[in-house]
This record gives structure tokens, sequence and C-alpha cells, in this order.
């Protein structure tokens, strides 16, 4: 046991202190959630007293000691009745513990006096002193870097590993860091190639944003495989998923890594698209064998496992680190019996339940939408920072209905806030329920909306223009969202799936972003129905990491079932992916044998390695079409082949055409209705011979490509449908934009057209050019003027918003760039908000092109 250790359960087994903890936890949350009728009074803090007992654990790594530090002196700080002096002993705890943060918070607040600490005693001014140096990186360029505990050591580990796995709590800075790491490569002079690999697109967007900021001008950031000057760049950063991962890998041969960063490492559980994260990874590594590889995961008890897989020659380290630099209070709020109106409210601290007092809601909550809008805004007013979780698009809209109807008409109106309204008039649909909220300062979130649109939510709910802001799981993959409070009732991941343990917390950490605010608040609303709240959270728990592969390998159930029914049409399951992976290290050269030593039965495993060796030996498909396609098995490619065989019609009368051709939109459902009966049903089961949704698909799918604005796109819908109402029609155009025109039908239609040439080979035809249909379905536009755009960052929207005016259909960046420069948009009629875009995009390319 360390003295730290020793002097840390000293101060914990003092019951007085124990005690001027819990009085500190009450007065914090008391200056969070003022309405409440407390039952009783915070009882007077001895500060000398607590401040003495925190300064001896500040030192203690543990989060029970660091948490302890922060609760007391935040409280300290936000006390009336706390001395100067006593706050600023307070500022030098924070300083030591290496929360500079936290204390510029207090100062920007008026909590306490600017350099509060040069009033201490020179003993404490030199302890402070020393802490800001310890605690601070010097970068390349000069400048000094202030960090907190967490992010020194993985400053100073990222400079002695060759892979590296880190966990820590979401608020503990971790992207943070990691630009900082990708910025002080990037000032070097040398060539580069640094990967960024993030689980979605609304990421793609936030992280390369900030990067395109901040990189010197030579360093060029790139997010997609189609951006016509990646191939040449020489100082490259990449932001990107697993999937353009995969592509970028294909389509440039000669691409080697020096870094490779895997950001919220966890998605390596995630099934189908798990196995494909693990299967970028290995690929990297495979063609850079020299590259430096970076995990980070939030909460992970377990994150040596991330490093198991690197070479013997390389070192690998990893560690877990108990930073807290912001506190949760996590709330529970339950029914009060006979009295509808009333809510009891309670603090859960160290596994324990305290009992706060009760709120009154403003009427009965006769709802599910109405009790949560109720509750959070008796809770928290019309005060800006509140996230709700919901389960869904359409529970967002019910619930940020129900929270409009409690809230006052803005006093006066903001012109930001209806310059977005005008946007999503026009971008989306006149009737869409967000751009009425809005008017209330209310917005919902979710991952099919419009880039731009999302981006504008953000930015003004992240500036406090927006107060209520209601996210679906987008908010569980690193969207990076400050708030002050979280509110949640019956939470789930997925249709039907509650919210695990580890994402709840990693959630959680979502409440209270170091730098933002002193704390989060955590509110669960009717914890006292067992059955809404299967993982009711008690205290906070890191949760292992598994791999999607070791995981479905120790159960092979599903992967067994899968090989054993070979002639069946599956609905792109993790097990084909996993067949396919394993298929595609065996073609390789990589050896399966330790993988399937995973699976349990030797006469089970035997049976797979079998199915394997097959694809290996019989199939007709070579296996670089195989490689290129991940997640299709061969023999669904196989009985794709034996279908254009068995048609009689020519390759010609299958091959896809061109989205502005007249018979696109029956070529595609023809070439929909064919990847169903062989491929996946993804697309739609055919009922009674009929196939109408996917002739509904055809036509998004080939409109989508052309760049038809999203506004016509679900006008289409509507007036294709007479039972539909508007809201489910903007619902399901964006569901079916992102689950299919940019997901499934690139993955499967680029599938069908390699199979197809694989036909004309064998029928001795020469192989035509074919357009990059993954890329167009991907971005939603066919000209290659547009790629460009797209590829400087502009979105879809934005995008085709002007596409209409572009007369050249190809240009390099200096000629789009010239272009853009010279065009009266407000004469063009472009909504304003779609103007800034643009020049937000100008001022980062001119400075790329013309470096100062």
């Amino acid at each position: 046991m360390t003295d730290n250790t020793r002097l840390e359960e000293v101060v914990f087994g003092s019951q007085k202190f124990r005690d001027v903890l819990e009085a500190s936890r009450k007065l914090t949350i008391r200056t969070e959630f003022p309405s409440v009728e407390w039952d009783e009074s915070v009882p007077p803090i001895d500060w000398g007293f607590a401040l003495l007992y925190a300064s001896g654990i500040t030192s203690a790594q543990s989060e029970r000691a660091q948490s302890a530090v922060l609760r007391i002196a935040t409280a300290c700080m936000l006390s009336a009745e706390a001395e100067d002096v006593h706050k600023a002993a307070a500022a030098a705890l924070l300083e030591r513990s290496g929360n500079h943060m936290a204390v510029e918070l207090a100062e920007a607040r008026n909590r306490i006096s600017t350099d509060s600490w040069l009033k201490l005693p020179g003993a404490l001014r030199m302890e402070v002193v020393r802490s800001r140096i310890g605690y601070s990186v010097r970068l390349s360029d000069g400048r000094v870097l202030p960090v907190n505990p967490f992010q020194e050591k993985f400053w100073g580990a990222v400079e002695s590993s060759d892979w590296l796995s880190v966990s820590a709590p979401t608020s503990a800075g971790k992207s943070r860091i990691i630009r900082e790491r990708f910025l002080e490569v990037a000032r070097s002079d040398d060539p580069f190639t640094l990967v960024y690999l993030v689980p979605t697109r609304a990421l793609i967007e936030e992280v390369s944003r900030d990067l395109r900021q901040e990189v010197p001008a030579d360093v060029g950031v790139f997010t997609m495989p189609w951006d016509p000057d990646l191939a040449e760049s020489q100082r490259t950063i990449l932001v990107v998923t697993q999937e353009r991962l995969h592509l970028v890998l294909e389509l440039i041969p000669s691409l080697e890594v020096d870094l490779l960063f895997v950001d919220e490492a966890q998605s390596l559980a995630g099934g189908a698209r798990g196995v494909l994260l693990q299967q970028a990874v290995e690929r990297t590594v495979r063609r850079s064998p020299n590259a430096q590889v970076l995990f980070a995961s939030p909460l992970s008890s377990n994150p040596e496992l991330l490093v198991e897989d690197a070479p013997a020659d390389r070192r690998s380290s990893y560690f877990v680190s108990e930073t807290v630099t912001v506190n949760q209070n996590l709330v529970w709020v339950e029914h009060v019996a006979r009295k509808p109106q009333r809510r009891a409210v309670s603090l859960v601290s160290d596994g324990n339940r305290h009992r706060l007092g009760e709120i009154t809601l403003a009427q009965r909550a006769t709802t599910v939408p109405m009790r949560v809008a109720l509750v959070a805004h008796a809770l928290s007013g019309n005060t800006a920072g509140n996230v709700i979780y919901v389960n869904g698009p359409s529970e967002a809209e019910k619930v940020a209905k129900a929270v409009f109807e409690q809230l006052p008409p803005m006093a006066e109106s903001d012109t930001e806030i209806d310059d977005l309204c005008d946007l999503i008039r026009t971008a989306v649909h006149g009737k869409y329920l967000l751009a009425d909220v809005l008017e209330r300062r209310v917005a919902f979130h979710y991952g099919n909306m419009p880039l731009v649109v999302r981006s504008e939510i953000e930015r003004l709910f992240g500036e406090g223009k927006i107060h209520y802001l209601i996210c679906t799981s987008t908010l569980l993959e690193g969207v990076n969202l400050p708030c002050r409070t979280i509110f949640m009732r019956n939470p789930k991941k997925g249709t039907g799936n509650p919210l695990r343990e580890g994402d709840f917390w990693n959630l959680a950490g979502r409440a209270g972003r170091w730098g933002k605010e002193f704390e989060g608040n955590v509110v669960c609303i009717d914890t006292d129905d067992e059955s809404l709240w299967p993982n009711l959270p008690l205290v906070r728990k890191r949760s292992p990491i598994a791999r999607a592969v070791s995981t479905g390998l120790a159960d092979a159930s599903g992967l067994l079932a899968f090989v054993r029914t070979v002639d069946e049409v599956h609905n792109d399951s993790a097990a084909e992916s996993l067949f396919a992976y394993l298929c595609s290290r065996h073609l390789d050269g990589e050896s399966t044998e330790a993988l399937l030593a995973r699976v349990p039965l030797v006469s089970e495993r035997n049976e797979i390695a079998s199915g394997i060796s097959r694809v290996a030996t019989e199939s007709p498909v070579p296996a670089d079409v195989l490689t290129r396609h991940t997640g299709i098995a061969s023999i669904s490619m196989e009985r794709l082949l034996a279908s254009f065989r068995a048609s009689g019609k020519s390759p010609a009368d299958l091959e896809l055409p061109l989205p502005e051709e007249p018979d696109a939109r029956p070529r595609f459902q023809e070439a929909l209705v064919r990847i169903g009966s062989t491929m996946t049903n993804v697309f739609g089961a055919t009922q009674s011979g009929e196939d109408r949704r996917k002739w509904q698909l055809a036509n998004l799918i080939v409109n989508w490509m052309k760049g038809m604005p999203l506004a016509r796109l679900i006008e289409q819908r509507i007036s294709s449908s007479k039972t539909v109402t508007v809201a489910t029609a903007i619902r399901d155009v964006m569901r079916d934009i992102e689950s299919i025109a940019r997901f499934h039908a690139p993955k499967y239609l680029a599938c069908y057209s390699d199979v197809l040439e694989i036909y004309v080979s064998e029928l001795g035809l020469e192989p035509t050019d074919r357009p990059d249909y993954a890329m167009m379905l991907e971005l939603g536009v066919s000209r290659a003027s547009e790629v460009v755009l797209m590829s400087m960052g502009l979105s879809r929207t934005a995008t085709v918003a002007i596409s209409q005016y572009i007369g050249v259909d190809e240009w390099a960046r200096t000629e789009a760039i010239q272009w853009l420069s010279s065009q009266n948009f407000d004469g063009l009629d472009v909504p304003v908000l779609i103007q800034r875009e643009i020049s937000d995009v100008l001022e980062v390319a001119r400075r790329r092109v013309s470096p100062a």
C-alpha cells in the first residue's frame, strides 16, 4: 500500500469528512436545481477542515479521491458562506489536481478573482507554479499546452509507444489531446499520412472541420476516398469511417499510414460494423507495419485487449485513467403517491439514494412525452444546456413539441435562429416541426438529418441559443454536445435494447463538459418503474471491451447457421460479415487458425474451416473481388453470378445506367430485385410477386444520385402515398437516404457491378468503363465538379443548392475556389446559412491554396 493510498483511507475513514463531502454534494445540487422544494437545509460546512482533508488526497489517482477533491473545491467556490481565502485555497487544490480549466471557468463566472492563488502563502503559491509546470506540454512551435493528468500521461505514452490503448471518462479531454497530437505531427516538415478513424459520418465533419481550421496550410485534411487531390497529397490527414478507410485502401494501393487513431474503439463490438472496423485496422497495419496505432475508449475496464495484436517487435502499452475533470450528479425523479403533479427528487451517490425534496409539475402528465417535458421544465425552467435523450426520431419530435408547450415565446427574435428556420423550411419541408419548435429555443437532433441543419443546431446549442435539445443515440457515438443536464426515461440503444450500463455512463459523461460547466446532471425519470429501468444505474462502472469477431467465434451458432444455409438469402447479418472477414484473411495469406481456435467445439471449428477452404479453392469469384467487398460472403456473389448466367440477357441489358438516363429507374429496380433474390433482403422482401418497395427505393436512389434536393424527395414521397403524413414522410425519406441510399445501396450495387464484370469476362467481352456508384450514392451527387465542392468540406445541401448554376462538369480545386468567390449568392437566392457555409469553406480553402 502506497503512502497516497494509506492517506486516502485515513481521509475517507473520517466520518466528519464524509459528512462534509455529502454536504458539498447537496450544496452544489441546490445551485443546479433551485426549483426543488428541499426537505432540509444544508448543514454548515467547515471549509478549513474540508479543504485540509481534501488537500491530503489530491495526489491520489483513484476516481473516488479525485471526485471528492473536485466536489469540495467546486462547492467552496460556489458557496456564499465561504471566505475569499477559502476560495483561493480551493482554486489551488484544482491547480494541484491539474484542473486548470475549472479554475478559469470560476474566474470567468466571477466565483473567484483572477489569480486568486497569488494571495496564498508562499509555499502554496510555489505549489501552484509547480503544478502548472508539471501539467503542461511544450509543443514544437514553442507554445506551452496546459493539460490535465490524463492528457499529460497520454502525451508521454504516445512518445514512447508504437501501439497504445487508453481509457478515460468521457469528459477527460480525449478528443482535445488527440487533436493536439495530430497538429504536433502536422507541424513537422516531413511527408506523412495520419488517419483519424471515427464511427459515424457526423463525427467526420466535426473532426475534419476542427482540424482544417488549425493545420498548417500545406497539410490536406481529406474526408472521402474520391477526393481528386488525395492521391497526390504528401502531407495528409484522413478523417474517415471504417467503410471509407476500406475504400481508400482499395483506391490507393500505394498508400502507407504513419499514424492510425481509432476513436470510440468500443465500436469494435458493434456487429457487422465492428467486424469491418477490425478488418480495416488489420489491413492498414499489414500495409503499414511501422504505423503507430492508438486506441481510445470511454470507461472501459480492459483497454489492453486492443494492443494484443501488436507485433512482437512493436512497443505496446495501455492505461486506464481515473482523471475526473467534471463531476456528475445522478438524480432520480419518481412518483409521489396520490399526488399526480408532484415528483420526489433523490440524489444517488456511492450507490446510496438520498431524498432531497420534491418538485411540482405545471400540470398532470397524462402522456409519456408530456411527463418527460414537465419534469425537465420543472427542474431546468427556461435555462440553457439541457439535453433530453429519447429512443427514436418520432419520439424526439413528440417530446420536443411537449417541451415547446411549456416554454414562453422568445421575448425578441434571434436572427440566427430565424436563418436556421428559413433553411429548414427551404431544404427540408415547409411543415417540418423542427422549424416550429425552434421559435421557443427547442430543437431535436438525430443522425438522419441533413448535415448543415444538424451542425447549426449543435452550434446554436453550444452557444446557449437553443435551450432544450432532444437527441437520439447519436449522442452515444461521440458527437460533441456539451450540456449541463441530461434527462432520460426508459433509455434504449436500438429497437427494444435497454441501454447497457457502459453506454449509460458514456452518455452521462456528456453532462458537464470540461471547461463549460462546474458539474453535470444526469436525471433519470420514473426510476420507481422497474420495467423502464432494467439496468438502473447506481455506481459508475467500467465495462469490458469486446470484439464482434471474438464474440461471434466464442458463440459460433450464428456463424454456423450461415455456413449451413448457404442457399438462403440473409439480411446483411453480422454472421455473414464474420464469415467474409475470415475468408478475406485467408485469401490475404493470413492464418485463421488462432481465430478459429476460439470456436469451442472442434467439429464446428472444422466445419467453418472447410467453408473457408471451399471459398479459396472453388469459388468462381476472384480473390480481389471477394476482399474488395467486405461484409458480403462469396456464396452471395456466386448466387448473383449464377443469376446473370441464367438470365439469358447480355451484359449490356444488365449493367447499371447513369442516373440521368431515361431508363435508370426500371434498371435500378431490376437490379434491386435481382440482389434481393440472391444476396440480401435489406431492400424489402418480395410479397405476392410485387416489388413496390424496390421501385420506391430505385426512384429514391436515382434521384439522390442526380442531386435532387431533399425537399423534392420528400414531396415525391408525400405525393406518392395518400395515407402517409408529412411528418412520417420526412422521417422515412431521411431514414431511407441514410440507411439505403448512403449505406446498403453503395455496398451492394458496387458489388453487383463487379460481379457483372466477371460475367462479361466469362463471355469473352471487353469490360466497359463503369461509373463509381459507391461515390455517387454516398455523396448524393454525380458530377465531378460537385465532388470537388464536397471534398472541400461543403455539405450536400449546399452543393445541391448551387449546382444548378455550375456550368462545367469538371474543374480543379483552384477553379472551384475562383468560381465560388465570384458568385453573387444573394442574387441567386441562396439561403443565408448556406452562404455562410460557403464563406467558411472558402476561407480554409484559400489558406491551403495560397499559404501565407
